[in-house]
């Protein structure tokens, strides 16, 4: 729109005002020349379908793509007018304007420069003539481009004006710009050369060199004085050929181009450059020397331009071969080799190839989800992993949790949220560095309400509430009651410590309702859980008179409860009211052990118990001390449970191969001393085997399995006290066998068995068995066949057929078939003899009369044939040779191949020296079947 605008502000014609254009990014070109349209209305109308073009912003290149292609007479450019380029640009240039700027204003062209949104205003200025308040306009955004066009046109034609003032009171104006002549190349080596030329006529004010290698488009440029006739072009590649274009400029125009082409020398480079043994961090190169070198240097730095970390390294001429360290896992390098000549380096010769990565960890499980804590699992990749770090936050926050671990592959978050969800990630930890993240999440539980609520010591006034914690982390517990048929609600916040309440102060013969819920740490708040109870009656008592006393009343432990169970420990707690106490005696005991005891100092009020048995009961009880002595009366007693032996879970199988397959489980929350690996086949009969791994292995390949075998597996955690349960599955291997056996051509005496082959096999081992008498036949065939053939067989005889498949050392089982062969046929009578007339052989083709040759038939017996088709070839074979003429070593010879699978010689060269046998053998000759596989029997097969 703004292009139209202006435009329309010009009086377009062919003798009036000319308007070309041209679009650039990384490369420009010309939309249409000045002399493409003659009219306004056909300006507007390109203007309006201009395809936009996209790319980089190359704007040096696009002055001077210009300055050569627009402003020349046959584009349309007049020696005695204005000229005038507006260039509109949106970005900073990626190459150098200010030399093609000067050029171009040099060679007569007025600039005006417009910059739109993130255009850099000094290289506006440095691109537009001065001065520059009336050459130069930035806008803000493309929306207001049009507010500039009224001002952008008045300077534009001030500036035609003035130029065309210009031209007509310089009487040079009117002169031709030639271009020089006679462009000559001397002094070339391998970095330079010099470029000579005959002086342009009349007043040269400069001369422009433009050259660039002829595979690539980046110009460079030397620009001399008008009296200098050559120039030496330095800093050139070596062994690379030059395109070069003089230009005479002129006050008001440049000429057109004298141009020519120069090859560089070359300096010897090394050959056959290749990286190897390429790791995560390393990899080596190597290199064919280059001749009389005295020296190499490697370069090698990432591809990516978002780090600079180039290193180099020089080696004597004696070294081709060097290790190259310090990359960065899974990043593509190049690998650069320059050969050293003194001060001078040749050509360089590069190779790139990518680092491996830094493997993550794989398959993150989330297992044991509670409102405040969760297990996360993964599997390990490499042995190179020194640890692995854990971060984990808050879905739909911004903090973030860090842990970092040792060589394990689980982690025991706490302190989450209830009813959160997280976000996961599990980093390798490597010396190179930190793999990719394995990213996983989970959403923690509701706060878990009390539980086992119930009432106890029930009066008309009174009873006693009492419930189990549900959690180690309550705060408070919440507690309200009031009668069921209506009245005043009470509620008491207690310690998250106690687990029992006397509600008091209440009214007889009278249903109340009780709720309770826990509150936690972050303040959130269970769901609460209700007991009903009645209180009694009125009841009458009777005074008692107590003697007075003097002596202080001791209160004892109040409450005792017990946490943080394992299998060999557990935690006792307690509360006392007194302040006195100097130390507690704790005492526990299981069913089937002797009491122990452990004192413990009175300002404690907790204490772990170990070593335990695992899954045992054990009575605890703790006993205030003070310094009149201690009394059972003051004691607490309660029941604690240490865990089961914990065993591993989540048990994997993979790998699964014909001998083998692998195994992999999650360890247990606790240490353990290693695991037992006990397997068994179960669909065949077999022994228990059993194999003891580590702590730290996780995973297990086990080998020397049968084929087609399903295996139980167990794997046990072994402790210093005893095992765990089992954590049992199921493990397959794969079949090693053929498919689809089955019989065909089944004779009196013979029969055939095909089958399917098997893709990995290497030999196969057929057995025919007679269950008759038991009598075997066996041979042994290559991986790549599918048929076999028995003969010399029992008639009417029932056979089993089997079939071993064997890769390298391993067989399968056998795949079996029955069959039994056709019964003896009946023998004719003895027919009276009679004249049996000599068959009849195809006369020989009289061209094939002198014919000496060795004749090899590679006949294609697969499947895809058919029968019929097959019947068709036998034809074609007996024409065929039957147009030869002498057969044998003093004619011609003839073998015939039938191949698919493998190959079947049917008969070679040297099996028949006449023509009648030759042919009775094509006739007999029966359809093979099987797959197509031409390349392999492509040799020779015959003698």
């Amino acid at each position: 729109m703004f292009l139209e605008n202006l435009v329309n502000a010009f009086d377009v014609g062919i003798d009036k005002t000319r308007i070309g254009l041209a679009q650039y990014s990384g490369d420009p070109r010309i939309e249409w020349h000045l002399n493409g349209f003659s009219t306004k209305d056909a300006v507007i109308d390109a203007v309006k379908n201009l395809p936009y073009k996209g790319g980089n912003t190359l704007t040096g290149l696009a002055l001077t793509y210009v300055l050569e292609n627009s402003f020349k007479p046959e584009s349309g450019a007049r020696g005695d007018v204005p000229k005038i380029g507006i260039l509109i640009t949106d970005g900073k240039s990626q190459d150098d304007v200010i030399p093609p700027a000067q050029i171009l204003r040099s060679a007569g062209v007025e600039l005006f420069a417009i910059g739109v949104k993130n255009a850099d205003e000094n290289e506006l200025k440095a691109i537009a003539s001065e001065p520059e308040e009336t050459h130069v306009y930035n806008v803000a955004d493309f929306s207001i481009m049009s507010t500039i066009v009224d001002g952008l046109t008045r300077k534009v034609c001030d500036g035609v004006e003035q130029q065309d003032k210009d031209i007509k009171r310089d009487p040079s104006a009117e002169e031709t710009a030639s271009p020089p002549q006679d462009l000559v190349t001397s002094e070339v080596t391998a970095h330079s050369f010099r470029v000579s030329w005959t002086h342009a006529p009349g007043s040269v004010e400069k001369y422009r060199v433009v050259y660039h290698p002829t595979a690539a488009d980046v110009l460079e440029e030397i620009v001399v004085g008008g009296t200098e006739n050559s120039v030496v072009l330095q800093n050139l590649n070596s062994l690379t050929e030059y395109e070069i274009a003089v230009f005479a400029v002129y006050r008001s125009a440049a000429s057109d181009a004298l141009r020519g082409s120069e090859i560089t020398l070359a300096l010897p480079t090394v050959s056959d450059l290749e990286v190897y043994e390429v790791t995560d961090n390393s990899m080596r190169a190597r290199w064919r020397d280059a001749e009389g070198a005295s020296g190499y240097m490697i370069l090698y730095a990432p591809l990516s331009g978002e780090t600079t970390d180039e290193r180099e390294l020089k080696v004597d001429e004696s070294v081709t071969d060097v290790e190259l360290t310090g990359m960065i896992p899974d990043t593509e390098y190049t690998v650069t080799v320059y050969a050293l000549f003194g001060e001078e380096a040749s050509d360089p010769v590069t190779v790139q190839e990518t680092t491996m990565s830094l493997r993550p960890p794989r398959n993150l499980r989330v297992t044991e989800v509670d409102h405040s804590s969760v297990r996360l699992n993964w599997d390990a990749v490499s042995r190179k992993v020194k640890g692995y770090r854990v971060l984990y936050m808050k879905t739909d926050g911004v903090q973030t949790s860090q842990v970092d671990l040792g060589p394990v592959t689980n982690v025991y978050l706490k302190n989450l949220s209830p009813l959160t969800e997280y976000t996961v990630a599990v980093f390798a930890l490597y010396d190179a560095g930190q793999s990719e993240a394995l990213s996983g999440g989970f959403n923690t539980k509701l706060v878990p309400a009390p539980f086992s609520l119930m009432t106890s010591q029930v009066t008309s006034e009174s009873f006693q509430v009492s419930w189990s914690h549900p959690a180690r982390d309550v705060v408070l517990y919440k507690m309200a009651w009031s009668p069921t048929e209506g009245g005043q609600e009470r509620e008491i916040m207690l310690s998250g410590a106690v687990n029992s309440y006397v509600i008091q102060d209440l009214s007889p013969f009278t249903q109340y309702k009780v709720s309770l819920s826990a509150i936690y740490e972050d303040e959130m708040e269970s769901n609460p859980v209700v007991v009903l109870e009645n209180t009694l009656g009125w009841t009458t008592e009777v005074p008692t008179t107590f003697p007075s006393t003097t002596a202080f009343v001791h209160l004892g432990v109040i409450n005792l409860w017990v946490d943080e169970e394992t299998p060999f420990s557990m935690r006792v707690n307690w509360e006392v009211l007194d302040s006195d106490v100097e130390q507690y005696k704790v005492t526990y005991v299981s069913a089937d052990r002797t009491e122990e005891t452990v004192l413990v100092s009175g300002n404690r009020r907790s204490v772990i118990l170990q070593p335990l048995l695992s899954d045992t009961r054990y009575k605890i009880t703790v006993t205030p001390i003070y310094a009149d002595g201690e009394s059972a009366a003051m004691s607490k007693a309660s029941i604690g449970k240490t865990l089961p032996l914990s065993g591993p879970s989540n048990l994997r199988v993979s790998d699964e191969w014909y001998n083998r397959f692998r195994i992999s489980w999650d360890g247990p929350q606790f240490p353990t001393l290693g695991y037992r690996v006990i397997y068994q086949p179960i669909s065949v009969s077999g022994p228990a085997l059993e194999t003891f791994v580590g702590d730290d292995v996780s995973t297990l390949l086990i080998l020397n399995l049968l084929s087609d075998t399903e295996y139980s597996v167990q794997v046990i955690a072994s402790y210093s006290t005893g095992s765990s349960q089992p954590l049992t599955g199921k493990g397959k291997t794969l079949l090693l066998g053929v498919k689809n056996l089955s019989t065909y051509q089944v004779l009196s005496s013979s029969l055939c068995a095909q089958w399917q082959p098997h893709r990995h096999a290497t030999v196969y081992r057929v057995v025919i068995e007679s269950l008759l008498n038991g009598q075997k036949q066996e041979v042994r065939v290559g991986g790549g066949a599918s048929r076999e053939c028995f003969f010399s067989l029992t008639p009417n005889t029932q056979y089993k057929i089997s079939v071993y498949t064997l890769l390298q050392d391993t067989e399968g089982p056998a795949v079996t078939t029955m069959a039994t062969t056709a019964p003896a046929p009946t023998q004719p009578p003895t027919a009276p003899p009679t004249t049996i007339p000599p068959p009849t052989i195809p006369p020989a083709k009289e061209v094939c009369k002198a014919a000496k040759a060795d004749l090899a038939f590679l006949v294609d017996g697969s499947w895809s044939i058919g029968d019929d088709n097959f019947q068709k070839i036998i034809r074609f074979l007996y024409s065929t040779t039957g147009a030869l003429d002498v057969i044998g070593p003093e004619g011609t010879q003839v073998a015939i191949v039938q191949f698919s699978d493998d190959a079947r010689t049917e008969f070679k060269l040297s099996s028949y020296s006449d023509k009648e046998a030759l042919l009775d053998a094509v006739q007999r000759i029966t359809y093979k079947g099987g797959n197509t596989k031409t390349g392999m029997y492509l040799h020779p097969q015959t003698e």
